[in-house]
């Protein structure tokens, strides 16, 4: 019996050594033309699960797995493939985005409060720092904010040792094509409960 949640994606308890991906987009359930990896760090080696998504070859894969980290290989359409999710790359342009942006706000805030106590012109700071605030709202949506492919399938936890994963999803028809190609006893919870599922059936 799987317990469906209306109010957002389900989480499901997975054996490590047994789980499938569809042969369909996580979010749009088009055909495969894709296939995104994503390293997830186990719990045991880490204070908490982290996750990346990108597009590995073999070597990479493997010296993942050698730093206490299982790679799982997602297959998409090529909309919402390897070149949609956020790399590295796009991260530390968010970062160095802030970096730079900050201190001119600053200096900004500090001519706006300037203007105020000596009555003077506010057009001309504001408008200044208007702009660098909106910049920087941009840059940190390119960088930080996750992409559909990241928000359709979140992991939650990994062990290795305990062989199991916990991930989250939020298409509803993927995740019954899911459970079914699967074909194990899973654990599901929603945001609310926890409802331990029977075998599922066809």
């Amino acid at each position: 019996m799987i317990v469906n949640n209306p109010k957002g994606p389900s989480r499901v308890r997975v054996k490590l050594s047994r789980i499938q991906f569809p042969e369909a987009c996580p979010v749009c359930l088009s055909e495969v033309e894709d296939l995104v990896f994503v390293t997830v760090v186990d719990k045991e080696a880490d204070a908490y699960a982290s996750s990346s998504w990108t597009k590995q070859d073999e070597v990479n894969i493997q010296l993942q797995t050698a730093k206490s980290a299982t790679t799982f290989a997602i297959p998409t359409c090529m909309r919402h493939g390897s070149k949609s999710v956020r790399s590295l790359r796009m991260k530390l342009i968010a970062a160095l985005g802030f970096f730079l942006l900050f201190y001119p706000i600053l200096f900004y805030l500090f001519r706006i409060n300037v203007a105020l106590t000596y009555s003077r012109p506010l057009a001309e700071p504001l408008i200044a720092l208007a702009v660098l605030v909106v910049i920087l709202v941009l840059i940190l949506m390119y960088g930080l904010y996750p992409r559909a492919l990241e928000r359709a399938i979140r992991f939650h936890d990994v062990s290795r040792v305990k062989d199991y994963v916990i991930l989250s999803v939020s298409n509803r028809e993927y995740l019954n094509r899911f459970l079914k190609l699967n074909e194990m006893v899973v654990q599901e919870n929603s945001t609310d409960s926890s409802v331990e599922s029977d075998q599922i059936e066809d």
